[in-house]
């Protein structure tokens, strides 16, 4: 904020020593040529004068009258432009330098001496436009400043939300990416057990824990992974071995004499990446994620 509020400090200052020309690309300067109004860049400005970019050709000592106006504003926009009287001191190639004609608020030709309320149309510019004094000129630019401050205090309430946003971001995403791990998990896990029994050779069926090493060895990824618990269980035609932990559900195969049906069901707890520290647990109110609890279950059978 100092740089800005020195820079709109030099604007006021009526000290030609202290008036140093800063640049003002927030504002756009209008002039009119009888017919039209034509926006022209202004590459510099004091308090005293600016420097503008143009293609007119003024002789030094003509006096144009511009119409300042904030460059993000509209035509509705009221106090966000002023109509002033600049005399040309020096004319360039790229464009000329003017020095600002302002008059006392006593000596203002206008009762009014108000601003235009937007850049001039066709119809303004071929009419007399009140021109601005010292004051009035001096609120425009504090007004200037008083909107920067407002798009600055914009800025900070929007944040909060920014990082909020970010956060579930990341949180989400670590979500979905526990929830396709741990199926993934599942179904590795019940490939493996079905694979033995009633197969070429008489391969000896894989026992609890060499299943469990295996679903463990493929959620090794999740950052939380200590809180995974397994549970294998094989539905023999109604009779249920439990291999390791216990399954919420055992379901029997529809073809029970030929098959044996195996279930493999993992728990996760899911812990979000980036805990918040705005949250009412009691309320069920969360600024993210809260931790949460994945449950996955993949059925595979095999010939008896």
């Amino acid at each position: 904020m100092k740089p800005l509020k020195d820079w709109f400090g030099l604007l006021l200052s009526e000290d030609r020593r202290k008036a140093k020309r800063e640049k003002a690309p927030q504002i756009s300067a209008y002039h009119s040529d009888g017919t039209t109004a034509r926006v022209h860049e202004i590459r510099d400005i004091s308090f005293t004068g600016l420097y503008l970019h143009t293609e007119e050709h003024w002789t030094p000592g003509t006096v144009v009258t511009l119409t300042l106006q904030k460059a993000s504003s509209t035509d509705r926009d009221s106090g966000r432009s002023v109509t002033i009287q600049c005399q040309v001191v020096r004319s360039n190639s790229d464009g000329a330098g003017l020095r600002f004609v302002l008059h006392e608020p006593a000596a203002r030709q206008s009762p009014t001496g108000l601003a235009a309320s937007h850049a001039p149309s066709d119809r303004q510019a071929r009419s007399s436009l009140p021109t601005a004094d010292k004051q009035t000129f001096k609120r425009f630019l504090r007004k200037l400043r008083t909107d920067k401050g407002q798009a600055l205090i914009e800025y900070i309430l929007l944040l909060p939300l920014i990082f909020l946003l970010v956060v579930n971001l990341v949180n989400f995403g670590g979500f979905f990416y526990a929830w396709i791990t741990v199926a993934n998990a599942a179904r590795a896990g019940a490939d493996y057990a079905i694979l033995g029994g009633a197969s070429a050779g008489d391969l000896v069926p894989a026992n609890g824990a060499q299943i469990t090493a295996v679903i463990t060895q493929d959620a090794s990824s999740l950052p939380n992974a200590s809180s995974l618990t397994i549970g294998i269980c094989q539905n023999n035609n109604g009779t249920v071995t439990y291999l390791s932990g216990t399954c919420s559900s055992a379901p029997t195969d529809p073809e029970a004499p030929n098959y044996v049906l195996t279930t493999v069901q993992v728990n996760y707890t899911y812990k979000p990446f980036i805990p918040a520290s705005f949250q009412f647990p009691n309320l069920n109110i969360y600024a993210t994620l809260p931790p949460l609890s994945i449950t996955r279950l993949a059925y595979m059978r095999s010939i008896q």
